[in-house]
Parts: structure tokens; C-alpha cells; sequence
């Protein structure tokens, strides 16, 4: 059981705002802005009321405070796989945003079983609701959510809040990087299909670096995993075997994450072939685990923590004021350089 409060329910009465307001000496407005985080309050009324607040045991009941608001103080993030430490990273930050804020975080994990799972997340009546998947939502279900006055974030450009990272500068700087240490055939495993791939700013700075740089611009260099359900290290280990057994030429290679770099590894090491010896391999998302990777592996960076904040803080501001207070939480992805990156093999 847990021992942090007093459990026993039936011995106790229910301790209220106007409890805590008379034993504090405030007044209940201030007991409510302070516990809402609505409104500033002097730092020692504030202490003293999340002191009051303590000692008395209060807990707040979130339905009662839902039905005043019609807001349920509860935001869902729907991802694809929790295997990947990205998500895991997000998520962290806006779980510590959200429980500061005084609303709850629930993950929706999205890779089957889809219709009953699209049910429940409408049963919810999510305050707001993050988008990690990379496949179609039904107009229905996005239908519901609008009217049930739930936030969308990353659901495309015209649908609330879109957290954008801009990974073209580090592409760029990838390409002219591989130049430079000799290597010409680069390909690109890429989670998704070709028009999403031709939408997603890594894309596009690679179609272009490769015209820039006379880098060989074959298409059949890029490989695109559709399956959903296959985890990204699991595609990344197939597409990998696939690529180079067609085009062994390849001495380097972009990854969709750091988790299908990871089976992109392990699949070339299968082939008899080195990193970065024979491939360079280069991932996205610098997971806290990247650099211990053996050897450890080249990706491009963004702050995933402090995304998570953003996009929690977003959605509550949002709430707050009635109208979207920042429609593009915008990110500066950076290359991060490690021994995974190596020269092209025919020059060593």
C-alpha cells in the first residue's frame, strides 16, 4: 500500500478548497490559483498554502474539477513503438510538464487492434492528444476528436499544433561530410513511403545534396518500409541485407532512426561487412543510447526532452487562453558526429 498519506477514507472527511483556505488564512481563490496554476500568487502565500495543502492531505478530485472546466486535464500520446528510446524521451518531458500543470499523461500504443483502440482514445475525452504515428488517421475519428474539443498535435499542417524539426542543415552537413571522406554512393533507409519521404524535410535536403555535391543520385539506393507492425530495428536489419545484396557498391547510409541504424549494423556485420570500414552508417534522433553503441553511432540531434515540455506547455497555454498560442513548436536538428562515420572504403 502506499504509505505516503493517510488511507483510511472512512475515518476521515474529505478535506476541501474551503478547508484548506481557513487553515491557511487565505482565501479560496487564492487556494485555487494556486493549486491551477492560473494566476500568480505571492511566493509565501503560495508555500504556505502547498504547505497547508500537505499537512491537511488533500487531493484534488480531478472529476469534479473536469465537469467545471469540461476539461479533463488528460493528454494522450499516440505512438507506434515504445521499444524506440525517442518516444520514451518525449514523453518524459511532457509528462513533467503536464503533472506540474496539474493533468495526467496516458500513452496510446497504436500498432494494432486499431478500431477498439481509436474507440477507447475517444472515450477518453483527451484534452489534448500528440501525434507519433506516421499512418492515416479515419476522418471519423479526427471528426470526434474536433468536436469533443481535443487539441491535435503533429495530426498535418492544418490540424492545431505541429512540432516541426528542421533536420535539413544536418543532412546537408552529413552529405558534404561523406564528400569530403570520399564516398559518392550513399543510400537511405527510410521509414515511410516515397511521397511522405519526398514531404519530410530530410528528404528533400538529401535529393538536394546529392545534385549539389554529383553525389550518385540513384533512387534505388533509398529503400521505404511500409510495415507498421515490424519493429524499426527489424527493418532497418531486412532493408539493409536488401540494399546492398542489389547495389554492394554503397559505402554509406542514412537511417530513418537510430533504432533501424542499430539492425542496419547488425545486418551488415551479418554480410561480412565493417562499420565504418565497408559502410558508414549514420542515424537520427541521438538517443541517450547512440554513443554506447559499438562502434558508437553517428546521428543527427535535437533536444527530445525539452520538446516534450514544449509541446505539453503548447497544449495547456492553448487550453488557457481559448485559441492556439503557438501553432509550430519549431526545433534545429545538429549532426552529431561519431565512429559509425568513416572513409569510403575504396580509399583506405
Amino acid at each position: 500500500m502506499y504509505r505516503g498519506m493517510n488511507m483510511d477514507l472512512k475515518s476521515e472527511k474529505n478535506v476541501t478548497r474551503s478547508d484548506i483556505a481557513r487553515a491557511a488564512g487565505v482565501s479560496v481563490g487564492t487556494v485555487s490559483n494556486v493549486l491551477n496554476n492560473t494566476a500568480v500568487v505571492k511566493e509565501d502565500l503560495r508555500q504556505k498554502v502547498l504547505k497547508t495543502v500537505k499537512e491537511l492531505h488533500y487531493v484534488q478530485n480531478y472529476t469534479a474539477k473536469s465537469l467545471a472546466s469540461k476539461n479533463n486535464h488528460h493528454i494522450g500520446v499516440a505512438v507506434y513503438e515504445m521499444s524506440n528510446p525517442y518516444h520514451v524521451e518525449v514523453v518524459r518531458g511532457i509528462e513533467e510538464y503536464a503533472t506540474q500543470n496539474g493533468y495526467i499523461v496516458s500513452i496510446f500504443m497504436l500498432d494494432n487492434n486499431m478500431d477498439k483502440k481509436l474507440d477507447a482514445v475517444c472515450q477518453r475525452k483527451l484534452s489534448g492528444l500528440v501525434n507519433f504515428m506516421t499512418n492515416e488517421y479515419p476522418a471519423t475519428f479526427l471528426d470526434i476528436l474536433r468536436k469533443q474539443g481535443t487539441l491535435l498535435v503533429n495530426f498535418g499542417t492544418e490540424q492545431g499544433i505541429r512540432a516541426y524539426v528542421d533536420y535539413a542543415d544536418a543532412i546537408k552537413e552529413y552529405c558534404r561530410t561523406l564528400y569530403t571522406l570520399g564516398h559518392r554512393d550513399i543510400g537511405y533507409l527510410y521509414y515511410g513511403d516515397r511521397p511522405r519521404f519526398l514531404a519530410d524535410n530530410r528528404g528533400r535536403a538529401f535529393y538536394e545534396a546529392r545534385k549539389e555535391l554529383g553525389l550518385t543520385e540513384n533512387d534505388d539506393y533509398i529503400l521505404f518500409g511500409n510495415n507498421s507492425s515490424e519493429n524499426s530495428e527489424v527493418l532497418g536489419y531486412e532493408s539493409v541485407k536488401r540494399l546492398m545484396r542489389a547495389h554492394p557498391e554503397v559505402t554509406a547510409l542514412f537511417c530513418t532512426n537510430d533504432m533501424a541504424a542499430v539492425g542496419a549494423m547488425r545486418g551488415l556485420r551479418e554480410m561480412g561487412l565493417r562499420v565504418p570500414e565497408d559502410v558508414s552508417v549514420i542515424g537520427c534522433d541521438d538517443i541517450w543510447l547512440a554513443e554506447f553503441f559499438s562502434p558508437s553511432l553517428s546521428s543527427i540531434s535535437h533536444d527530445k526532452r525539452e520538446m516534450g515540455r514544449r509541446i505539453a506547455k503548447a497544449i495547456i497555454d492553448s487550453i488557457r487562453e481559448k485559441t492556439i498560442s503557438e501553432d509550430v513548436i519549431w526545433f534545429q536538428a545538429k549532426a552529431v558526429m561519431r565512429d559509425s562515420l568513416g572513409k569510403a572504403r575504396n580509399l583506405k
